[in-house]
């Protein structure tokens, strides 16, 4: 895929939100849930039984929505201000050294959001496409646990996207039905909260 390809997807796909995950929830809520990643809405792993914990529930979901050796895009980027990196270079991040990426559009945030960013903020958006194979991604997952890493999951075929971040993971699935089910499949790791965060 190129990133003009991307961007038509995009486009056709996702034309309420931008490729950043946290306005997933509120751009596309009829179709969004979310799942905690560890009992009792615990939001860091603090020991070795935690992080089974963790990485057993966001490989299991993860393998359920996108299914075994299917090819995915991992999304992520970097934001900027005035010229420096504000949030965690991925240069640093060990996790994606070896990916090879596809550069898309900067964004301007402040145009984006003015009450959210200050003018000079920039998101630089980038893409690898990828195979899922489970425990493969696990590095990429602990970094995100940690806050270190933004990225998010899409599958083309299934119509789908996953945005893991630290505490859980938020999904998009293709409709509100579909949502549902999974909603109610993992009912048991989802929060006791009424709006569901």
């Amino acid at each position: 895929m190129t990133a003009e390809e991307f961007k038509m997807f995009w486009i056709s796909n996702y034309p309420e939100t931008v490729p950043i995950s946290h306005y997933f929830k509120h751009d596309y809520s009829d179709r969004w849930f979310r799942i905690h990643s560890l009992p009792e809405s615990k939001r860091y792993a603090d020991n070795d039984g935690e992080w089974s914990i963790l990485l057993h529930r966001q490989n299991q979901i993860i393998t359920d929505l996108l299914g075994e050796n299917s090819n995915f895009l991992l999304v992520t980027g970097e934001y900027t201000m005035e010229g420096y990196t504000e949030l965690h270079p991925l240069a640093e991040v060990g996790s994606l050294a070896q990916m090879p990426f596809i550069s898309l559009t900067k964004m301007d945030l402040n145009k984006l959001s003015p009450g959210e960013y200050d003018p000079g903020a920039f998101y630089h958006p980038m893409f690898s496409v990828q195979i899922w194979v489970p425990k493969k991604f696990d590095n990429i997952l602990r970094e995100i646990a940690y806050d270190n890493l933004r990225t998010f999951f899409i599958s083309i075929e299934k119509e789908l996207m996953i945005a893991p971040y630290d505490g859980g993971i938020d999904f998009i699935l293709k409709n509100s039905e579909t949502r549902d089910f999974y909603k109610r499949k993992y009912s048991s790791w989802i929060s006791s909260r009424q709006d569901g965060f």
